[in-house]
């Protein structure tokens, strides 16, 4: 059998020494040039990649730098092999980079870090770092390979970024309003500090999604809220806004405005949402006192006329009854009668008054009076009106010393005091007014009340009803706050009780158990030296209080006009009359030298009061003229003393007050109004 071949035989032979070594040169010459070129193609890549690339042995010592990253380092390659790599490092970063060097040449594993290069000019770059290690055949590493990529811009956006979201954070807690931050892409919801304190939450119980807001949306108002929202992000809107109820923590709802501004990408996809929520509750609350204020005004314009209607309807009535009071001297029965008639049309002109002092905020002369008088006239009142399961009781000391101040405004406090304890007896019960002199010390007064040392009349008001609640009870002087339902009060009584009481230099507590009754408790300055004076009356003195004086009545009502000239011709005087200022004007000017005095309303057709009593002083200055008026009381008696009349009336008067007036101007003596 022949013998095998060998793998160096060849066509029968075996290959001879020589001609084996030539070919192993030739398979070390073919290695060396494809790993030439190999390194070659590496060079090439490396010298014109834009990222930094590098190498290093094992220990680390770098052996190559490319262009890019010798220009990042800011020195030539040459340069950069000359030191170490190290010495590129920020101060600050060096011991986190040799940690992280050690670690990867230890374990074998690629290194990734982010660290900042000084350059020689002292600027810096953020550079991300990212190698691995090279290994022989038989797994031994090498040394390491690299890149370096410049990340400053980055990490100046992140910065900038950062730094513009705590900005926003910080800015949102500095303001009032509530700020939010919505993420469209993950529904994700942030909050400013402001949703805690101004709705009353804390941090656990807000949910990071948008149910935090949605949840909270009355429930009456969420579809409508809700829908708009996305529809303003679906419609490529710019921005949205609605207003609606909140809930708060305590269960309230809180009337908020909302604003957003839609942030969108480059195919104008909504991305992001950022908004405010301001609290509009106390503005709700203004608006609501501005319109009810508005609502009074309109009210009070609206009494104003009746008021000025009822004064010409009362004024002749009252000054008719006294009329006929005279004659009726010798006839009881007659007498009663008209003391009834008068009473009614008292109490019907204290009403009118009450009611343009309330609606247009007059303020009334302020006389001595007893406040016994005021709770006698209001136990007649309240007695006929107020419902019969509800016992009136009053507990007065003839004694009571007096005290200065309008009577028609604390009839209003005892008034409203009284309806206040009537509303809160429902089902009956017992109304007490009491009043007792009180003296307070100094000691006495700073221990237990607001007054202060000196003598006051008490006056209490109790009920046996179902008590104020704790938690309104400091609020119950508030103008417009009731805890009545809608229709049934307007918050203004007990405004207006204590606005009244201040008033008068007085103060006004309140002390109250539920379901056991409460009392008002009203402190008034008094004068125990004080006395009444009883006014006379002109009725009474003997002989006619005229002597034939020429007096001229201007009024545009013909009742009063009528009565007020029977009832001065029954007391000794010549009346003129006329039925407007115009006409008035002509009379005087045809005789100004025989009228002694003229009687004018103020608000008339055709010229008014105030134009008349300024051409009658023109033709006579030294003209004796009284002004009336009804309505704007005040304003009127301003007027009218600016124009130069001599006193004001308002009306509605009784013959006795017009009479005595007259007399005191036709002395020689008589003081004109200040």
């Amino acid at each position: 059998m022949s013998a095998g071949r060998s793998p160096d035989s060849e066509a029968g032979g075996v290959l001879a020494p020589p001609e084996r070594s030539q070919r192993i040169a030739g398979e070390r010459e073919l290695s060396a040039g494809a790993l030439h070129e190999s390194e070659t193609r590496f060079r090439a890549l490396s010298e014109s990649a834009p990222l930094g690339i590098f190498e290093c042995d094992p220990a680390g010592n770098v052996i190559y730098y490319n262009p890019a990253l010798a220009d990042l380092c800011g020195r030539p390659a040459a340069d950069c092999l000359n030191r170490g790599w190290l010495e590129n490092i920020h101060p600050d970063d060096r011991a986190a980079m040799s940690a992280g060097w050690g670690r990867a040449v230890a374990t074998g594993c690629a290194w990734d870090q982010v660290q900042r290069l000084i350059r020689p000019d002292r600027s810096e770059r953020w550079v991300h770092t990212l190698s691995a290690p090279s290994r022989d055949a038989g797994g031994r590493i090498t040394g390491f390979v690299g890149t370096v990529e410049d990340i400053t811009q980055r990490r100046m956006a992140e910065t900038a970024l950062r730094q513009s979201e705590e900005l926003f954070k910080l800015v949102a807690r500095a303001v009032s309003d509530v700020i939010w931050d919505w993420n469209l892409l993950t529904d994700k919801l942030w909050w400013s500090d402001g949703f805690m304190t101004r709705f009353g939450y804390i941090a656990s119980d807000i949910e990071p999604g948008i149910e935090s807001w949605t949840s909270r949306i009355h429930p009456d108002e969420l579809r409508q809220v809700v829908s708009g929202i996305h529809h303003a992000v679906d419609t490529h809107a710019e921005s949205w806004a609605a207003e609606y109820r909140f809930r708060c923590k305590d269960g309230r709802y809180a009337f908020v405005q909302d604003n957003g501004y839609i942030l969108r990408d480059a195919a104008g996809k909504g991305i992001r949402m950022v908004g405010g929520m301001r609290d509009l509750t106390e503005q709700k609350k203004l608006e609501a006192q501005h319109m009810r204020a508005q609502r009074m005004e309109s009210i009070g314009t609206l009494a104003g006329g009746i008021a000025h209607d009822l004064n010409n309807v009362l004024a002749p009535i009252m000054m008719a009854i006294e009329l006929l009071q005279r004659d009726a001297d010798n006839d009881p029965r007659r007498s009663k009668i008209l003391e009834t008639i008068h009473l009614s049309c008292t109490h019907g002109a204290d009403l009118v008054r009450q009611v343009l002092s309330f609606a247009q905020g007059l303020d009334g002369r302020r006389i001595a009076i007893h406040l016994n008088h005021l709770i006698y006239d209001l136990k007649g009142i309240i007695s006929e009106t107020f419902p019969r399961n509800i016992r009136i009781v009053t507990k007065l000391p003839p004694e009571l010393w007096s005290i200065t101040g309008d009577p028609t405004q604390l009839h209003q406090v005892l008034l409203n005091l009284a309806v206040n304890a009537r509303d809160a007896m429902p089902q009956g019960g017992t109304l007490t007014i009491d009043a007792a002199n009180v003296s307070i010390g100094a000691h006495y007064s700073g221990a237990s009340t607001e007054a202060k040392a000196g003598t006051y009349v008490v006056l209490r008001v109790t009920d046996t009803g179902l008590g104020i609640p704790p938690a309104v009870r400091d609020r119950i002087f508030e103008p417009f706050f009731t805890t009545k339902e809608i229709g049934k009060g307007t918050g203004l009584g007990l405004a207006t009780v204590h606005s009244i009481v201040k008033g008068h230099g007085g103060t006004i507590t309140v002390d109250s158990e539920m379901h056991v009754g409460t009392t008002f408790t009203i402190y008034l300055p008094a004068d125990p030296v004080q006395q009444i004076a009883d006014t006379p009356d002109p009725f009474k003195d003997d002989g006619p209080l005229g002597r034939g004086e020429l007096v001229l009545v201007v009024d545009d009502e013909l009742s009063i006009r009528d009565i007020t000239q029977q009832t001065l011709e029954a007391f000794g005087y010549r009346v003129l009359t006329a039925n407007n200022g115009a006409e008035g004007g002509a009379l005087y000017a045809k005789h100004a030298e025989d009228i002694s005095l003229v009687l004018t309303d103020m608000m008339m057709p055709v010229m008014d009061g105030d134009m008349m009593i300024r051409k009658i002083l023109r033709l006579k200055p030294a003209a004796k003229i009284i002004a009336a008026s009804g309505l704007n009381v005040e304003a009127d008696a301003a007027k009218a003393s600016r124009a130069g009349a001599g006193h004001f009336l308002a009306k509605p008067y009784t013959a006795q007050t017009l009479l005595k007036l007259i007399r005191e101007m036709l002395r020689p003596s008589s003081t004109p109004m200040s």
